[in-house]
């Protein structure tokens, strides 16, 4: 077995490798399908996909990995899940705009501990181990990061997922009033956004899947930031009901005023949720 501190060393290696084929491919057509949910898929997140899959297995061939584009490799009950979205923001990725990224993330014993988020457009790459703090950079020249220190609404900027419905966003903006950035796609975007200081409040007002979270939160965490459920419930990953999918959105901070937004935002109508 290998031992814990090649995890990040080999994800980092395999996620640098797909980002490089996924930018390759932006030059030749790109080859578009549906999934049965309708949400896109192209040639880009098989490929990518592929690589990281493989490297895995190749590395640790005693994990079980868990894709997006193809499913659980391995036990359930393994003490190591990888978790990985090879290439999370498809639609901008298509579109040739900012928001993707390649995520690979690792579960041991049931929770989030190590990470790697790659964005290919920007060079970017943020990574973490539990324990170790996050770091950031572009190409092998990383650093440690830590999330900022605001606390007065009127200097922290916020970001929301894409799609945010409109008639939350006036009740929202007269409450959180610093600058609101432009929704992207990609959590792991996002994510970095905050750990960088870019951004302090991340509002998520849909669902999203376990490799949507994985990488994203043990980056956030060890760069000293909050991410739970709008009810304030921690993000767990349950693999018994095999959807891999999270039971509400997510709100993502520095963690100064976490519980001050989760309180408002449980408070506006109509509810950002059914059940809020």
């Amino acid at each position: 077995m290998r031992p814990a501190s090649s995890f990040l060393e080999i994800a980092r290696s395999l996620a640098l490798q797909a980002a490089a084929r996924i930018m390759e491919l932006r030059g030749s057509p790109l080859v578009r399908e549906r999934k049965a949910d309708h949400s896109l898929v192209t040639n880009a997140d098989h490929e990518a996909d592929r690589i990281i899959r493989q490297g895995l297995r190749n590395a640790f061939p005693d994990h079980a990995i868990l894709t997006e584009e193809s499913g659980l490799d391995g036990p359930l009950g393994a003490e190591y899940l990888w978790v990985v979205d090879p290439l999370d923001g498809t639609t901008a990725y298509a579109k040739g705009i900012p928001g993707f990224s390649v995520m690979v993330g690792l579960l041991k014993e049931g929770k989030p501990f190590a990470g790697v988020v790659v964005d290919p457009l920007e060079g970017h790459v943020y990574e973490a181990m539990r324990g170790q703090g996050a770091s950031a950079g572009k190409g092998e020249e990383l650093k440690p990061v830590r999330v900022s220190d605001r606390s007065e609404w009127a200097i922290m900027p916020v970001v929301t997922s894409t799609g945010f419905p409109e008639t939350l966003k006036a009740p929202i903006r007269k409450q959180l009033s610093g600058p609101w950035l432009p929704a992207v796609n990609s959590v792991g975007i996002k994510v970095g956004w905050l750990v960088r200081q870019i951004a302090d409040i991340y509002i998520n007002h849909h669902t999203v899947h376990y490799w949507d979270t994985c990488a994203p939160q043990i980056i956030l965490e060890e760069a000293g930031g909050v991410i739970t459920f709008l009810d304030g419930t921690p993000i767990e990953y349950p693999l018994e009901h095999g959807a891999y999918r999270h039971e509400g959105p997510t709100l993502a901070s520095n963690g100064i005023r976490h519980q001050d937004v989760l309180r408002f935002l449980q408070s506006i109508k109509p509810p950002l949720i059914p059940s809020l």
